[in-house]
């Protein structure tokens, strides 16, 4: 894969660390912020632009690949959008920054196949914490189609990525109904003018206009 790419490295963390982050700023994302082929921006931090400055070495650009390295969400990867451009990672993160002879869509989903997944697995040692370094992502093993293939492959693969974080934040969604129902229901004296009937004929409601045709 270094043949494929301009940059493949990784950020810090601020000095501070959560005591820095902001509500407002630049997007500074962290391994939980980055699923498996789509980024996971509820818990987005943010830091401000005298923190970025030092930081910008690591600057984001829209279409960068991302790249868990370390930890249980190691080999997870998704695709910077313009969303989160400008911003940073830290160091549990790498940018992947594809050159001209690759779609970084379609080398975000090739990290995703059994076969790089199998190998950045084969490339932990048994040590107390899983890690990946720049070597090991630049010796990624890569086939290419041309590229007009790989564009074909990947809109289809994004498609599919879009309606699987929309199915995901639609389970969460059910789950936090389902609590709220459980504490109403079953707490004693609660008075509500809900009625369980009702509420089961608008899930219902929803799960049919949210069903995979």
């Amino acid at each position: 894969m270094g043949e494929l790419t301009t940059k493949v490295g990784s950020g810090s963390t601020p000095k501070g660390g959560n005591a820095v982050y902001t509500s407002v700023g630049h997007c500074f994302v962290r391994s939980q912020n980055v699923g498996m082929g789509y980024l996971i921006l509820d818990d987005i931090a943010h830091i401000d632009d005298d923190i970025h400055q030092k930081h910008k070495a690591t600057e984001l650009s829209e279409d960068d690949v991302l790249l868990n390295i370390t930890g249980a969400s190691i080999g997870r990867t998704a695709i910077a959008t313009k969303e989160i451009e400008g911003g940073n990672v830290n160091q549990h993160v790498c940018i992947i920054r594809a050159n001209s002879k690759v779609s970084p869509k379609f080398l975000c989903n090739y990290i995703q196949t059994k076969k790089i997944q199998n190998y950045i697995r084969s490339l932990q040692t048994g040590g107390s914490r899983e890690g990946l370094n720049f070597d090991q992502i630049r010796s990624f093993p890569i086939s290419l189609p041309s590229i007009a293939e790989q564009n074909k492959i990947a809109q289809l693969l994004d498609k599919l990525n879009e309606r699987i974080a929309t199915q995901n934040k639609i389970i969460e969604d059910l789950k936090k109904l389902k609590s709220a129902i459980i504490e109403i229901e079953y707490t004693p004296n609660t008075k509500t003018t809900s009625h369980i009937g009702d509420v089961i004929e608008q899930i219902s409601k929803r799960n049919k206009n949210n069903a995979i045709k």
